[in-house]
């Protein structure tokens, strides 16, 4: 057997009924040549590399396929052309045959809580470690201190800075 690939692309502007519509027309045509469908998806909508029908996007739709009786597939070919719908399409034989896809789904998953001790990556992509009680109590000393070494260190900058703002003034 032969399998085959069609992409075609629709209006943009069509809804998600109308796109439905459309392509159970492509696969009822296909299904009058014998032919076993594999795969019909929406790929998405995309940017076209040029207008065609002053349209500037169009909806992908991909179609795969196990090919039927090869006079058919001819006619089929002439349908996709006269079928207003379509803008352009396109049938290309494929070597092997194709994987059924599959949609993943994403589903919400529950955050599992980490045994203390462990290390998370919070959404700034910095590193949280978990502690216990103990070492909790001395742990906020240690963070006061650094942050008050920043911003003395910040304040120097500033101070030094604005001083050689001030002499430069002067020497004009």
């Amino acid at each position: 057997m032969r399998y085959y690939e069609t992409l075609y692309i629709v209006n943009p502007n069509l809804e998600n009924e109308a796109l439905d519509i459309t392509m159970g027309e492509i696969g009822t045509e296909l299904e009058k040549s014998k032919s076993k469908i594999i795969n019909h998806r929406v790929w998405g909508k995309k940017r076209l590399a040029y207008q065609i029908e002053n349209q500037k996007y169009g909806s992908f739709i991909l179609l795969q396929f196990e090919g039927g009786e090869q006079d058919q597939m001819n006619e089929f070919n002439t349908w996709m052309k006269l079928n207003n719908s379509v803008l352009r399409h396109m049938i290309v034989a494929l070597d092997e045959k194709p994987e059924v896809y599959v949609e993943l789904v994403k589903e919400k998953s529950v955050e599992k809580e980490a045994p203390k001790g462990t290390v998370e990556e919070t959404p700034a992509n910095e590193a949280v470690v978990e502690t216990t009680s103990e070492e909790t109590e001395t742990q906020p000393d240690v963070i006061e201190e650094e942050s008050t070494k920043e911003t003395e260190t910040t304040e120097d900058v500033t101070d030094e800075s604005s001083e050689a703002d001030t002499e430069e003034k002067e020497a004009e």
